[in-house]
């Protein structure tokens, strides 16, 4: 029943993107179609992404970063399959083996545009590059079956 949920939301959030491209795709090639869609659905993500990522406000609170992120994953583990991998004083890694939006987007055949959405957690991870570092080596939305994040605390 999870994975029909899941399947179900990927493809309503995604139809919308879909049916731009698809629009545009009438006046121009599809890959600058998803070059003009791909950044609005950065926004997007990005947007969506402040109820995942928790705020701290100097890198001396990123003790309370893993606590208040895994009080999030209530909400996304409806969503997302959702593993701590590694939790310390100085690293918080998350290991997610399933993005509806990047499988949806893929089987409607714009696995392009999957990129656009992962770019969401780099744009928080900009905005936040003064209080956490993240990493990441693997992304779903690029093809890797699983993501990667990884958290860091800044060392001062």
């Amino acid at each position: 029943m999870k994975n029909i949920f899941r399947k179900l939301i990927g493809i309503i959030v995604v139809l919308p993107f879909v049916i731009a491209i698809k629009t545009l795709s009438i006046f121009m090639s599809q890959q600058k179609a998803i070059e003009k869609i791909g950044p609005i659905v950065t926004v997007i993500a990005k947007q969506t992404l402040k109820y995942w990522v928790p705020t701290i406000c100097v890198p001396n609170e990123f003790d309370a970063f893993p606590q208040k992120m895994k009080r999030n994953f209530k909400l996304w583990r409806l969503f997302y399959d959702i593993e701590v991998s590694e939790e310390n004083s100085n690293v918080f890694k998350l290991f997610i083996s399933n993005c509806p939006f990047c499988e949806a987007l893929n089987s409607f055949g714009f696995p392009n545009l999957s990129a656009y959405i992962c770019e969401g957690d780099w744009a928080i991870a900009h905005d936040n590059s003064d209080k956490w570092i993240f990493e990441r080596a693997h992304q779903i939305g690029t093809g890797d079956s699983f993501c990667d994040h990884t958290y860091k605390r800044i060392q001062l």
